[in-house]
C-alpha cells in the first residue's frame, strides 16, 4: 500500500470528524505497515528495573545488577536488555548478525553473550568479539557487525525501548504525567501479579474502548459504583491523554460494597494512555500497566501487570486479590465489548460513525496521532 492509501481522512475538529473507516481494523495489510511506522518509532514498555535475571551463588539478580540481561518480544521484534559491568543500561536487537539466530534466550547473568545458533560472541556494550570458523571470509570487518543498538530509557522503575534512534526522548511522550500523578507514591512499588488476555479484535478496537468512559454506565456496573461519572472527563496532550474519574462519595448503603473509600490517599482514579499502546491505571492503592500487543489484524494480546506497596506481606494479600479481581471483572466486560465491535466492523452495513463530542475526544485524539504516524514515509 502507498502512503496515500493511509490517509485516514481525519478532520481536526471532533464536531466535524467521522471515525476511522472499518478497513483500518479489518485489513491485514494495515497492520504490516503499522509495525514499522508506529510500533518501531515509539517507546515500548518492556519491563521494570526489578526484572528477574536469574541467580548467582543463590542470590536473586535483577536487571539493576551489573552483567545481567533479559530478553523480550516487542510486536514480533526480538529484543535484549542488558546492564554491563560499569552499570550502563542498554538495549539491542536480539538477532545475531551472522544468520539471524537468537543472541540470548530468557534471562541471566553473563559478562558476554553467545549466539545460541553458531556461537558468535558479543560484549554487553554490543561489540562482536568471537566468530568461530570464519577463516577465509574476505572483506570481513568485525567492527561493523556488532549488535544493532536500540534506544533505552527509564521512568521511575519502568523500562522502555525504541527502535528509532532519532525519535523524541521518552520525556516527550510522558509529558506532564510524572507531575500529574505525583499524588501517588511510586517509590517502593512491588510487582504483584501478571495476567495475559488474548482478545479477538484489532488492537485499535481495544485502545478505542479504553480511551472513552462513554460505555461505563452501560457495560461496567461495578466500576460505575466507584466513580463519579458526571465528573468524568478526558484531557488530551501531545502523545498521551488522561482520564479523570473522581472517587464517588460514599452512601450508607454502599458500606462493605465499595472498593475505594473517598477521603484517604489519592482522590481520583487516574487513567493515562501513552501512544500507541500503553495504559497506566492509577488507583488509590495500586498501579496497573496494560500493554496492547497486536498478534494479528484481528487478534490482540493485552498484558496486565499490577504493582502494590508491601505486596509480599500476608496481611495485604486479600486487598491485592480483591483489586486484581475487580480489574479482571472490568477486563472481562471489555473483552465482550471489543470482540462484538470487531464482528460489527466486518459487516457490510457499517463503514464509519461519528464521535461523541463530550465523551470521545480521547478516541479522536488517538486517531489524529495515528494518522500523523501512518502518513510518514
Amino acid at each position: 500500500m502507498t502512503t496515500k492509501s493511509f490517509h485516514l481522512d481525519m478532520h481536526e475538529q471532533i464536531e466535524c470528524a467521522q471515525t476511522l473507516a472499518s478497513r483500518f481494523y479489518t485489513d491485514p495489510a494495515i497492520l504490516e505497515v503499522e509495525k514499522p511506522r508506529i510500533f518501531q518509532r515509539t517507546w515500548q514498555l518492556v519491563g521494570t528495573l526489578h526484572q528477574p535475571c536469574g541467580e548467582v551463588n543463590g542470590i536473586k539478580r535483577t536487571i539493576s545488577d551489573p552483567e545481567s540481561f533479559f530478553t523480550v518480544d516487542v510486536v514480533g521484534e526480538p529484543v535484549i536488555v542488558v546492564r554491563d559491568k560499569q552499570g550502563t543500561l542498554r538495549a539491542f536487537s536480539n538477532v545475531c548478525r551472522h544468520r539471524a539466530g537468537p543472541i540470548a534466550l530468557g534471562s541471566g547473568c553473563h559478562h558476554v553473550l553467545r549466539c545460541q545458533y553458531h556461537g558468535w560472541t558479543y560484549t554487553l556494550d554490543g561489540r562482536l568479539i568471537g566468530t568461530p570458523d570464519v577463516d577465509g571470509v574476505e572483506f570481513f570487518d568485525r567492527s561493523t557487525m556488532g549488535m544493532v543498538p536500540l534506544r533505552c530509557e527509564t521512568w521511575g522503575q519502568f523500562l522502555f525501548v525504541n527502535f528509532d534512534l532519532h525519535a523524541e526522548p521518552l520525556s516527550a511522550y510522558l509529558g506532564k504525567i510524572p507531575e500529574q500523578a505525583r499524588g501517588f507514591q511510586f517509590e517502593g512499588l512491588e510487582f504483584a501479579e501478571r495476567r495475559d488476555y488474548v482478545i479477538d479484535c484489532n488492537w485499535k478496537v481495544y485502545v478505542d474502548n479504553y480511551l472513552e468512559g462513554y460505555h461505563i454506565p452501560i457495560a461496567h456496573p461495578g466500576l460505575m459504583k466507584e466513580i463519579d461519572y458526571a465528573q468524568y472527563r478526558t484531557d488530551t496532550f501531545r502523545y498521551y491523554s488522561q482520564q479523570f474519574a473522581p472517587i464517588r462519595a460514599m452512601k450508607p448503603e454502599d458500606a462493605g460494597q465499595r472498593l475505594y473509600a473517598p477521603g484517604s490517599g489519592l482522590q481520583d482514579a487516574l487513567y493515562f494512555w501513552i501512544f500507541p499502546n500503553l495504559m497506566l491505571n492509577i488507583y488509590p492503592d495500586n498501579i496497573s500497566t496494560n500493554v496492547i500487543v497486536p498478534l494479528s489484524h484481528e487478534k490482540t494480546l493485552t498484558i496486565f501487570e499490577w504493582f502494590f506497596h508491601d505486596g509480599a506481606l500476608q496481611e495485604n494479600r486479600q486487598r491485592i486479590e480483591r483489586a486484581v479481581a475487580f480489574s479482571d471483572e472490568v477486563q472481562q466486560e471489555d473483552i465482550g465489548l471489543c470482540e462484538n465491535v470487531q464482528k460489527g466492523l466486518r459487516s457490510s452495513t457499517y463503514d464509519r460513525g461519528r464521535y461523541s463530542v463530550k465523551r470521545e475526544n480521547g478516541v479522536h485524539h488517538f486517531h489524529r496521532v495515528l494518522n500523523e504516524f501512518l502518513a510518514r514515509p
